[in-house]
């Protein structure tokens, strides 16, 4: 992205972000603009890349995965080629909703949505117990959802 964006844009993607399925009237309101200049500010926000992809957060009990878990995984080597097929694996599985690779002690930071422990544990035995380039990883379980 190489477009400046004004306090204007900011503003759209503010109130995008919060609900991204807003008719163009309600967020030309919110924004304080015409519809047409919104809507106009709206591709150019896509056509930049400012805004990737329109997503529907989906309630995890709704599609009978209800338990959810944090993965931060150890690597024992940090290169791009050693991660490779690590993150090809991860975009296959269905039940991984997010990936980070962060900076620090950890490697990388995933989100799965499982249906049962059994899922959990075939994923965990598939992605990383058979990955020899996994050192470590510590998994959390989440009890409740606050934001």
């Amino acid at each position: 992205m190489h477009e400046k964006l004004d306090q204007i844009d900011h503003r759209i993607l503010d109130i995008l972000s919060e609900n991204a399925d807003l008719p163009n009237k309600v967020l030309a309101d919110k924004a304080g603009l015409s519809q047409s200049a919104c809507l106009r500010r709206v591709k150019n926000l896509k056509r930049i890349g400012a805004i990737q992809r329109i997503v529907a957060v989906v309630d995890p009990d709704c599609i009978e995965r209800r338990l959810t878990a944090v993965v931060t995984v150890k690597f024992e080597r940090h290169g791009p080629q050693h991660r490779k097929s690590f993150f090809e694996q991860l975009r296959k599985e269905k039940a991984i909703s997010q990936c980070y690779m962060v900076a620090g002690e950890i490697g990388s930071v995933l989100i799965l949505n499982v249906v049962d422990m059994d899922e959990y544990t075939q994923i965990a035995d598939r992605l990383f117990h058979a990955d020899e380039n996994v050192a470590a990883f510590t998994t959390y379980m989440v009890m409740e959802e606050l934001k």
